[in-house]
This record gives structure tokens, C-alpha cells and sequence, in this order.
């Protein structure tokens, strides 16, 4: 392979990079825009037209855009300040084997944005269900939901609902 060959097929290559680089720029359908996590300004692709097979062409938009086919002006106009604002346990169960056991409650937690980023504030707070691992005994066999902590002691946090998820 000649030198100037080799230049022109490395220049060809780089030229297709960049070109491919710029026509990715917007990723995302615009219906996928995350009103907890898009700025109204992260470019989307907003479907023009639809053939049986599906979308037959777009247009670059934003996730702020109203009438973008995504969030319809739920988008975020700053960086959220997420902090916890309520946490209820709703179920508690006993994960168990023949030599230990897990204590599981699930807790609904909410969070809320201080900064209220989002331009509708029906997304100034979010939820979402945590199993959290709250107790564990050792032994044959043991009981995570008996009412009765490790060294055999009433304990009131190993008793259990056996409810394996949150209801909101």
C-alpha cells in the first residue's frame, strides 16, 4: 500500500469519525426525555411522520420544547438538590437460610428538590421503595420474624408483615 494511500484512506476514516460524531448529537426520541433528570435544553429527536414500521423521520428539538412528543415542558431548568424527606416502612419479611436470616423492611422513601428545578411542580419530589436489611440472626435455623432479637430478647423489630413490596 503506497504512502499517499494510506493518508488518504486515514483522512477518509477520520472525515466518516466526526461526521458520525455530529449526526449523534441527539440521541435520545424525545418521548424518552427524563423530567427528573433532562435539562429543558439536552437536544431530543421528535418523530415527524410514522409509516407502518414505525417512526419515518425526525426532527432535532428539546426535552423543553413544548409539544416536543416528550416531556411537554417537564424538564429541569437547574441541578436538583435531592435530600430525603420521608421514609415509612410498609413490609418486613425474614430472608433465611438453615444458619442465618435477614431482617428486609421496605420503606417508601420520598425525596424533594429544594432548588425546584423542574418547570412543573408535579416533579419537585420523587418516591421510590428501599429494601433495607435491618437485623440478622445466626443459629440453626433461625427466625428473623419471631419478636425475638439475637441472644433471645423481645425485640419488636424482628416481627414481620410478610409483605415483599411497597404500595406507594
Amino acid at each position: 500500500m503506497s504512502k499517499g494511500y494510506r493518508r488518504s484512506l486515514f483522512l477518509l476514516s477520520t472525515a466518516m469519525l466526526l461526521l458520525f460524531a455530529f449526526s449523534a448529537s441527539a440521541q435520545i426520541e424525545c418521548t424518552e426525555c427524563d423530567p427528573y433528570s433532562n435539562l429543558c435544553s439536552d437536544p431530543c429527536l421528535k418523530c415527524t411522520f410514522y409509516t407502518q414500521d414505525g417512526c419515518g423521520g425526525y426532527t432535532e428539538t428539546t426535552c423543553g420544547a413544548t409539544g416536543s412528543g416528550g416531556t411537554h415542558g417537564r424538564c429541569l431548568t437547574c441541578e436538583p438538590s435531592w435530600s430525603e424527606t420521608s421514609r415509612v416502612t410498609q413490609g418486613t419479611y425474614d430472608g433465611n437460610s438453615w444458619s442465618s436470616c435477614d431482617h428486609h423492611s421496605l420503606q417508601w422513601v420520598t425525596l424533594t428538590d429544594s432548588n425546584h428545578c423542574n418547570v412543573n411542580s408535579d416533579y419537585w419530589t420523587q418516591s421510590y421503595c428501599d429494601n433495607v436489611i435491618d437485623g440478622h440472626k445466626y443459629g440453626w435455623f433461625p427466625d428473623c420474624c419471631d419478636g425475638y432479637g439475637p441472644g433471645g430478647t423481645p425485640d419488636p423489630l424482628y416481627t414481620c408483615n410478610d409483605y415483599h413490596s411497597c404500595t406507594g
